[in-house]
């Protein structure tokens, strides 16, 4: 490779980097989904444990609230993070790797019918709580991908830390309260960080390209 051949390569690799990650891509609206969605369902999971250990009472008002107060509080965000980014219109790479997370929640829909299906004819908790386990070690896959596409090696960490917060949820799966933390803490790790991490990615990106 000659040393113009090698320039134009490490300008086509840096022009690919930059539209990975620019403004209107999708990692910003993606990014602050994440980010909210991490926060909120890590807290509950670590609400949801602390009853579990008996740190909370788990009586019905609370875990009314708990259960399902962050869903109430997550779906306006999230309706006014595409409200935000309606405009937005994601490059081709970006295009991909949201179409990879959103076959990863389909996927999530035909594991609820699956694994649901045999918990309840079981009648066996032990069964229902693969899957999240199972959830966890395919938001691990999406971002392998995401780490492939944007050769960024946050990612693939991240990637790694779903899988093992799902191998680790696996293995306390009959201790509830260990199980539940877990999750949580996996959620916060793993969800949270990374979508404040593309939100000032997209940040930083979009000030430089002002």
């Amino acid at each position: 490779m000659t040393a113009t051949d090698a320039q134009t390569a490490a300008r086509e690799d840096l022009a690919f980097l930059r539209g990975l990650f620019d403004k209107g891509n999708g990692s910003s609206a993606l990014g602050e989904a994440y980010f909210a969605a991490g926060l909120l369902y890590g807290a509950q999971m670590l609400l949801h444990g602390a009853q579990a250990l008996n740190w909370l009472p788990p009586n019905g008002l609370l875990m009314l609230a708990i259960a399902f107060g962050p869903t109430l509080v997550f779906i306006p965000i999230l309706v006014w993070i595409n409200w935000r980014h309606r405009r937005e219109r994601p490059a081709a790479a970006g295009r991909a790797i949201l179409a990879v997370f959103g076959a990863v929640g389909a996927a999530n829909l035909a594991l609820v019918a699956a694994i649901g299906s045999v918990a309840w004819r079981e009648h066996s908790l032990t069964t229902w709580l693969i899957y999240p386990c199972a959830v966890f070690i395919l938001q691990g896959a999406a971002w392998l991908v995401a780490a492939v596409m944007r050769r960024r090696s946050w990612m693939l960490a991240v990637a790694a830390g779903w899988m093992a917060a799902g191998v680790a949820m696996a293995a306390n799966v009959t201790s509830l309260g260990a199980y539940i933390l877990l999750a949580g803490l996996g959620i916060w790790t793993c969800m949270a960080l990374p979508g404040w991490t593309m939100m000032q990615i997209s940040r930083r990106l979009a000030a430089a390209a002002q």
